[in-house]
C-alpha cells in the first residue's frame, strides 16, 4: 500500500467505525434517559417527549441494522466481544433485580435491572443469531419447552395458593417473557436463512409467493387493528398492535424488538406526575368548612395525577386527587371557604370509624389513624359546615365485580356471591354513619353519597368488553347497593343525596353512552403508582384507576353536587330542621330493619372463601375459553410466519 493510500483508508475506517457505533451509542443514551426518566417521575408531555427521543435513537440504530447488517459476517466471524457483552450486561441485570428484590429498597432499581437485563439478552441473542449452527433444534426446544410450562401452570394454578402460586407465576412468566421470545428469535434466524436458501437454489418464485402472501397477512393484521380504534376497541388495538410490531421485530434480527420492550416497560413503569397538597387543596380551616370522607369515589381516583404522598405503590394509596369533586366544589369559595379531605380508597367502613368507637377500627396503610380519628385530631382549627360521606363500595366487594363481569364468561352466574353480601353491609354502614354523628356537632349535616350509575342502559356498547348481560348485572347490582346506602342513612338519621346516582347519566357520560375517550368514567385504565420500582412493576397496581370516574365525571359530580345544595339551602342555612327530619325518617325505620348475616364477604381481604371461589371461577372462566386461546395463538403464528416471509426480502446481511 503506497502513502496515498493510508488516508483514504484511515478516513474509510473511521467512517466504518462511526456507522458501528455511531447508532449503538444513541440506542444507549435514548435508554439512559428514558429510564431515568421513567423513574423520576415526570409530566405526561415530558414523557412523550423522552419516548420520542427514544423512538429516534433506536429508529437510527434498527436502519443501521437492517441496512449494514448486524455483523460483519456470520458463523465463526461473530465478534466475539457480543458474547462477553451479553453475558456480562445479563448477569448484572439478573443481580440488580434480584437485590432490588430481596435486600435493596431504592426507588428504580428494579427497572434498571429490568433494562440492563434485556439489554443483555438482545447482545446475546444477537451473537446467537449470526453464529447460526443448531438453530433449529434450539429454537424448537425454546419454544416447545414454554408451551408445556403455559399448559401444566394454566392447569395447576386454580387450585395453587400461597408460595407455590408465586412460584407458578413465576415460571409462566419465564416462559411468557424469556424462554419464548429467545426462541422465537431464533427459529427467526433460521427461517430466514430458510427462504434465502431457497430462494438462492432456483425457487425464487415459489419464495416470492410465500413473501406476497406474507404481506398480505401483515396488512390484514395492521387492518384489524385499525378497525379495533374506529371501533373504540382502543386498548385492544394498542394490544393487538404492540403483539404485531413484537412479531415483527423479533423477525428483523434487530434490536427493534428489545426496543419496543423498553419502551413498554418504562411506560408502564413510570411514576405519575404528583402536586403539593399546599398547591392544589383548600386550607383545612376556616368557619364553613366542608369535610369529605369515604373511598376512592370521593377521593378522585381516576384521574391522571394526585397529591403527593398519596399514589405510594406499598404505602400511603389513598390517591387523593385535585380534580375531586369535593375539592373543586371546596376551591369555589362560597359557600365553603375551606376543606378537610380524608378520603381515601380501598376504605371501608372500618377504615372510618373511631378506634375508640369500635375494637375492629383501623387505619389504612401510610394514614396516621382512621378518618374519625384524623377529623378529631384537627380539633377547633375549623369548624365544619357539612360532612359529605361516600362508604360502602368496598365492603360490598364492587372492585371484585368489575374484576369478575371483565373476565372471560358471564359474572352473573356468581350473583349470589355479591347480592348476598349486602345486608351486612347496610348494617356496617348503619353503624359507621351513627358512629360519625356521635363525633360531630348536632348542627353539623351529614351526607351518604351513592355511587353514579356507570354504564347506559344500551342494547350495544362498543369498546367494552362486556356482554348485555354482565352490563345490566353491573347496573342491578349498583341499585341494589345504592339502595341499601339509602336505607342505612334513613335508619341512623342521615342525609342521602340521591341525584348523584344519576351524575353521569344525566351529562351523557357513562360508559356505552358514547365513545370511552369522552365518557366520564375510565372502563380499562392503565397507569402505575409511585414509590418503589417494585411496587410500579406489579400487574396488580395497573388497573387501579379502572371503572372509576375520571376529571370529566368528577366535574359532573360538582354540578350535581352543588345543585342539590342550592335546592336544598336549609342545609346549610338552618341545617338542624333538615337534619331532624332526616332523624325522623330514621325513628320510623329502625323498628323494621332485622338483617340475616351474610355467608361470606367479598371486601378486599386476601384469603376469604369468597374471594377463593371468585377467584377460581375466575381463572377457569379463562380457561374454557381455550378455544379462542388456540384461535389467537394460531392467527399470531400466522402473523410470525408472515414477518419472516416479507422480511426475508430485505438484503441479506453482508
Amino acid at each position: 500500500m503506497t502513502n496515498n493510500d493510508v488516508g483514504p483508508a484511515k478516513r474509510q475506517g473511521r467512517r466504518d467505525l462511526l456507522i458501528w457505533w455511531g447508532p449503538r451509542l444513541l440506542f444507549l443514551l435514548g435508554t439512559l434517559v428514558l429510564t431515568s426518566q421513567s423513574v423520576r417521575g415526570v409530566s405526561a408531555s415530558t414523557l412523550a417527549w423522552t419516548l420520542l427521543l427514544f423512538a429516534l435513537c433506536s429508529l437510527a440504530f434498527v436502519v443501521r441494522q437492517l441496512w449494514k447488517g448486524t455483523e460483519a459476517g456470520a458463523g465463526d466471524s461473530a465478534p466475539r466481544w457480543l458474547t462477553w457483552a451479553g453475558i456480562g450486561l445479563s448477569a448484572a441485570g439478573a443481580v440488580i433485580l434480584v437485590l432490588s428484590l430481596t435486600a435493596v429498597e431504592m426507588d428504580g432499581l428494579s427497572l434498571v435491572g429490568a433494562v440492563v437485563l434485556l439489554l443483555g439478552l438482545g447482545w446475546l441473542v444477537e451473537w446467537w443469531r449470526g453464529y447460526g449452527t443448531k438453530l433449529l433444534p434450539w429454537g424448537a426446544g425454546l419454544v416447545g419447552g414454554a408451551g408445556l410450562i403455559v399448559v401444566v401452570g394454566a392447569f395447576l394454578l386454580p387450585g395453587a395458593r400461597g408460595a407455590w402460586s408465586m412460584a407458578l407465576l413465576a415460571a409462566l412468566g419465564m416462559a411468557f417473557f424469556v424462554a419464548l421470545p429467545l426462541g422465537l428469535n431464533v427459529l427467526s434466524a433460521w427461517g430466514l436463512r430458510s427462504l434465502r436458501v431457497l430462494r438462492a437454489s432456483g425457487s425464487g418464485r415459489t419464495a416470492r409467493r410465500l413473501s406476497m402472501a406474507g404481506a398480505a397477512v401483515v396488512a390484514a393484521a395492521g387492518a384489524f387493528v385499525v378497525w379495533l380504534v374506529h371501533a373504540d376497541w382502543v386498548l385492544t388495538a394498542v394490544l393487538a398492535g404492540f403483539v404485531v410490531l413484537l412479531l415483527l421485530a423479533i423477525v428483523s434480527n434487530t434490536h427493534a424488538d428489545v426496543a419496543l420492550v423498553l419502551a413498554g416497560l418504562c411506560l408502564l413503569a413510570a411514576a405519575p406526575p404528583e402536586h403539593q397538597a399546599s398547591d392544589v387543596l383548600p386550607a383545612a380551616r376556616g368557619e364553613h368548612v366542608l369535610v369529605a370522607l369515604g373511598d376512592s369515589y370521593m377521593s378522585g381516583e381516576g384521574a391522571a395525577s394526585y397529591v403527593a404522598g398519596t399514589n405510594d405503590g406499598g404505602g400511603d394509596e389513598c390517591r387523593r386527587a385535585p380534580s375531586a369533586y369535593a375539592v373543586r366544589a371546596a376551591s369555589r369559595g362560597a359557600p365553603f371557604d375551606g376543606l378537610v379531605f380524608l378520603a381515601c380508597s380501598g376504605a371501608r367502613t372500618f377504615n372510618v370509624v373511631g378506634s375508640a368507637d369500635q375494637g375492629h377500627a383501623r387505619a389504612q396503610k401510610g394514614e396516621p389513624g382512621t378518618q374519625i380519628d384524623q377529623l378529631e385530631a384537627l380539633g377547633t382549627s375549623f369548624r365544619p359546615a357539612l360532612v359529605i360521606l361516600s362508604i360502602g363500595g368496598n365492603d360490598a366487594g364492587f372492585s371484585s365485580v368489575g374484576t369478575a363481569c371483565i373476565a372471560p364468561g358471564d359474572c352473573n352466574d356468581r350473583k349470589s356471591l355479591f347480592m348476598g353480601n349486602l345486608p351486612s353491609v347496610r348494617s356496617a354502614l348503619t353503624e359507621t354513619y351513627r358512629l360519625l354523628r356521635r363525633h360531630l356537632p348536632s348542627d353539623v349535616p351529614v351526607v351518604a353519597v351513592p355511587y353514579p350509575q356507570p354504564i347506559a342502559d344500551t342494547r350495544t356498547c362498543n369498546g367494552v368488553a362486556l356482554t348485555k348481560a354482565e352490563r345490566d348485572f353491573i347496573r342491578t347490582f349498583l341499585v341494589a347497593l345504592n339502595d341499601t346506602v339509602e336505607s342505612a342513612a334513613e335508619e341512623a338519621g342521615i342525609l342521602y343525596l340521591a341525584p348523584m346516582e344519576d351524575a353521569l347519566k344525566a351529562a351523557h357520560l357513562q360508559l356505552c353512552d358514547r365513545r370511552k375517550a369522552a365518557a366520564g368514567i375510565n372502563f380499562l385504565d392503565v397507569r402505575s403508582v409511585s414509590g418503589l420500582s417494585t411496587q410500579r412493576f406489579n400487574p396488580g397496581k395497573w388497573l387501579h384507576n379502572s371503572l372509576h370516574p375520571n376529571e370529566r365525571g368528577h366535574e359532573a359530580m360538582r354540578a350535581v353536587f352543588e345543585t342539590w345544595l342550592t335546592a336544598h339551602p336549609q342545609i346549610l342555612g338552618d341545617a338542624s330542621a333538615e337534619q331532624n327530619a332526616a332523624d325522623a325518617r330514621a325513628t320510623s325505620v329502625r323498628a323494621a330493619v332485622a338483617e340475616p348475616e351474610p355467608p361470606c364477604s367479598l371486601a378486599e381481604i386476601t384469603g376469604t372463601d369468597c374471594q377463593l371461589q371468585l377467584r377460581d371461577w375466575e381463572v377457569r372462566q379463562v380457561l374454557n375459553r381455550w378455544l379462542l386461546l388456540f384461535g389467537v395463538a394460531v392467527a399470531l403464528l400466522l402473523v410470525w410466519l408472515a414477518g419472516i416471509a416479507v422480511v426475508s426480502l430485505l438484503p441479506k446481511a453482508p
